[in-house]
């Protein structure tokens, strides 16, 4: 057991520890270390099942005797999840926070999936239709012992990246307001904390807008992180 709290921030699909200068979760080790958090980033498989991408979280976190503090965002989510069912997480995770996470699945799955799109190939695209995640759901319960919180978050649909925009429009017809990847319903599990005015991308620094002609209003990710930061240190504080 090391002295300083564990966060393990856990990226979602497509995703990466760090792509040249650029780090996937922006900013935030650096915000946590100087607030004195010990801070794991996992490499998981980009595109993998969401039983390939758990395994290889478990396998990362093997040596390490918690408590663990796991933050996902998107699919990053419900790779902690499955390590903490399946895969003996419970024992040494304490609490899971989950950030636009699709728990329910994700329409834009449906839609690639019953199209002719390549990423239909995909094995974690797959996991993620709401057929697949209704049985995940099913034989993955919240366990006691384990603190489940979430974010979700929305833009109006002309505040949505040109480039994913349809994706928005689609969930919109389908389950409602979105973030233009998951809706608010899909992401919300266990304690929802709160709804963010920002996009998908946003919500890891990455900004999507690229229409010249007209301004939108940016979004600054980090006081959500420290605002986790600070739960962990006060949840922590609180167990001494």
């Amino acid at each position: 057991m090391h002295d300083q709290p564990t966060i393990v921030l856990i990226h979602g699909l497509f995703g990466f520890r760090k792509l040249l200068w650029i780090e996937y979760f922006q900013g935030v080790r650096s915000l946590y270390e100087s607030m004195g958090l010990r801070v794991i980033v996992p490499r998981l498989p980009p595109v993998g099942s969401l039983e390939q991408r758990a395994k290889s979280l478990a396998l990362q976190l093997e040596d390490e005797a918690g408590p663990l503090h796991l933050v996902g965002h998107s699919m990053g989510g419900l790779d902690a999840r499955y390590y903490i069912n399946h895969l003996h997480g419970a024992e040494k995770v304490a609490t899971l926070t989950t950030l636009v996470t699709p728990h329910r699945g994700s329409s834009v799955a449906d839609y690639v999936c019953a199209c002719r799109s390549p990423f239909k190939l995909l094995a974690g695209v797959r996991s993620l239709t709401t057929k697949n995640m209704q049985r995940f759901n099913a034989r993955t319960a919240d366990l006691p012992g384990v603190v489940y919180r979430s974010y979700s978050a929305t833009r109006k649909l002309d505040e949505q990246p040109w480039v994913v925009r349809r994706y928005a429009r689609y969930i919109q017809s389908q389950e409602g307001d979105n973030d233009s990847q998951v809706s608010i319903v899909s992401a919300e599990w266990g304690e929802h904390i709160k709804t963010l005015p920002c996009d998908h991308f946003e919500l890891i620094s990455k900004n999507l807008w690229l229409n010249p002609f007209r301004v939108r209003k940016p979004y600054n990710p980090m006081r959500v992180y420290r605002d986790i930061g600070e739960w962990v240190l006060h949840f922590e504080g609180g167990r001494k």
